[in-house]
């Protein structure tokens, strides 16, 4: 499975205070089957993208949210950014569900 992402992507996640390579460690992690990621469907109603919502934990434990696209085995990341304490709350229930 491949993950590609854009050069201007690791800029956009920089200006939101987010390191591209906890990202990587994430998605790398799961690929490796070490850690798990929740997944969510999206849709835009506007354009009638299906991209997907993924959320997960990073090295250092911090949860994650990333917008992607998934293309048979490979993964097109949009964006990231960090969840809110709700979305944070939802998703330590689902990690104490599928442990």
């Amino acid at each position: 499975m491949a993950i590609t992402y854009y050069w201007g992507l690791a800029r956009l996640l920089a200006v939101s205070g987010i390191d591209f390579d906890d990202v990587a460690d994430m998605l790398y992690a799961w690929l490796r089957g070490e850690r798990r990621i929740c997944f969510m469907p999206a849709v835009d109603d506007t354009t009638g993208l299906k991209p997907s919502v993924l959320i997960g934990r990073s090295d250092s434990g911090e949860v994650l949210v990333l917008l992607a696209r998934i293309d048979r085995r490979d993964i097109y990341i949009i964006n990231a950014s960090r969840p809110s304490s709700e979305l944070v709350a939802d998703f330590e229930a689902w990690e104490a569900r599928h442990d």
